[in-house]
């Protein structure tokens, strides 16, 4: 029975042709597809790359923008946690100074109380109170000598790490600026540095400067001026009158002679003089 079905000819009341188009229907739908694509990436032209542990992704300009404050919102704050950790281990190592400062005084103050006793009437009168308070003399001194080049060594770690602090600093502004300004080397630095005591900035002043904007600002202010002191010298240059030479009457292909009126009065009545005479002098036809 089943293969009677579909033995039979075309079903009455349906189009061939209508079937096979409904068929390839869908293949029509997939080739119209890709049209729709470009829109879609038309859509994120404005998008940007942000990078986040090492990844790229891409996103829309609003969730960029939120990224990048949130990005430097936690930067501003890890720097502010940093700067308050470093200001409390100054003021740490300030008051231990401090203190180290302040029992070496003491130290002494007792040392120098022991010296000025009467050491020959203390012996004769009391051999052993005599003898604890040398005893104690000796331990002072002992003590002494022990807290001051404890504290000779601190000040001196303390000024080594401040040294190796401020080299370091002073690279990672050379590193900056490297990036910032072209052509960025320790010649134009010395320049600046130059440039900078011409206005009664020190030595010292200039070597604390670390930050990597103040530079920039002083390149910015130099260049400007060298830049204007060029300019103004060309325009002398371009003001001075050329003196140019005078053509020979006498030489083939001379013109007229040689008189100019930016020449100087003396000059002119000069050549004017010799003209005339040579004129004179010609032979008449």
């Amino acid at each position: 029975m089943t293969d009677e079905i579909l033995d039979e000819g075309p079903v009455e009341g349906v189009d061939v042709a209508e079937t096979e188009v409904s068929e390839e229907a869908p293949e029509d739908a997939s080739e119209d597809a890709p049209e729709d694509a470009p829109a879609a990436e038309d859509d994120r032209s404005g998008w940007g790359e942000i990078e986040v542990d090492g990844e790229v992704y891409l996103t829309p300009p609003a969730l960029k923008s939120a990224f990048l404050r949130q990005a430097d919102y936690t930067r501003k704050t890890q720097e502010l946690a940093e700067q308050r950790r470093r200001m409390e281990a100054e003021r740490e190592a300030a008051g231990a100074h401090v203190a180290a400062r302040a029992r070496l005084h003491l130290l002494d103050e007792q040392a120098l109380a022991l010296e000025g006793l009467d050491w020959p009437a203390l012996e004769a009168a009391d051999p052993e109170r005599a003898r604890a308070l040398a005893e104690r003399r000796q331990a002072l001194s002992e003590t002494r000598e022990r807290a001051a080049f404890d504290l000779a060594r601190r000040e001196h770690e303390t000024r080594m790490a401040n040294e190796a602090a401020e080299a370091e600093a002073v690279m990672a502004t050379g590193r900056a600026l490297s990036e910032q300004i072209e052509g960025w080397s320790p010649a134009l630095a010395a320049d600046l540095a130059d440039y900078a005591r011409s206005f009664g900035v020190e030595a010292d002043e200039l070597r604390q400067i670390n930050d990597a904007r103040l530079w920039r600002i002083l390149h910015r202010a130099h260049l400007g001026e060298t830049l204007a002191r060029r300019l103004a010298e060309a325009d002398r240059r371009a003001a001075r009158p050329a003196v140019r030479p005078a053509a020979d009457p006498g030489r083939p292909g001379g013109g007229a002679p040689g008189l100019d009126d930016r020449m100087e009065t003396a000059e002119w009545m000069r050549r004017r003089n010799a003209g005339g005479l040579r004129e004179r002098r010609r032979p008449r036809p």
